[in-house]
């Protein structure tokens, strides 16, 4: 009888022993478990992240309005006027917005980018500043003066737009300048320019080019 009661007594402690290891070793595994999944779905998580900021600037960039029922006309007033339909946009260019669209447009087309310069810069500020005086635009009416005042330039140019809404940079000069039918497409992606820069007052846009 003692015999059997020992053997039952050994079978207990060893079962209860064996019994503790085990689940000592199965939280071991689920610890370990969550670490590995913890690293695994952290980077997706980033990567989709990062994914949806870049496609969102791509889609503000490159976004073209397009209202139901809008008639995206163009016509040809005169020699140097061409009137232009576009649906208006959420708040006017800043001068720096419409620089950065007009060498993005002209490497799209494989021409050479322009260089800023503090002598066009100061006139493209101040001849979209003379439209809005004007009430209109000028026809270019007030360029030339300008041009002869300076001393670094040989040529230089301007192009003029707006006067009516809002119009973010990208859209004046792609949907602007770019659809015009009085030489603005011609003077925008011309390759002898070297600087350039734009000049933004109220809703008016103008952008004045130069070669030395």
């Amino acid at each position: 009888m003692k015999k059997i009661k020992k053997i039952k007594l050994f079978n207990l402690g060893y079962i209860s022993r064996f019994f503790i290891l085990f689940i000592i070793f199965l939280l071991l595994v689920s610890v370990s478990t969550k670490q590995s999944f913890y690293e695994k779905i952290t980077p997706s998580k980033s990567y989709y992240e990062k994914e949806k900021t870049t496609e969102l600037k791509r889609d503000i960039k490159v976004s073209k309005p397009i209202p139901t029922g809008f008639n995206w006309s163009v016509e040809k007033v005169d020699e140097h006027l061409t009137k232009i339909s576009l649906p208006p946009d959420p708040r006017m260019s800043t001068a720096e917005e419409l620089s950065e669209a007009m060498n993005s447009y002209r490497s799209a087309h494989g021409v050479s980018v322009l260089q800023k310069n503090d002598t066009i810069c100061s006139i493209a500020a101040k001849r979209a500043e003379e439209q809005v005086a004007n009430g209109g635009l000028d026809g270019h009416a007030g360029f030339e003066g300008h041009a002869q005042a300076q001393q670094e330039f040989s040529v230089m140019g301007e192009v003029l737009f707006g006067g009516v809404q809002p119009q973010y940079g990208v859209h004046i000069v792609e949907f602007g300048w770019d659809r015009s039918l009085t030489g603005h497409k011609e003077a925008i992606g011309d390759p002898s320019w070297q600087y350039g820069c734009g000049g933004v007052s109220g809703y008016y846009a103008v952008f004045v080019f130069g070669t030395k």
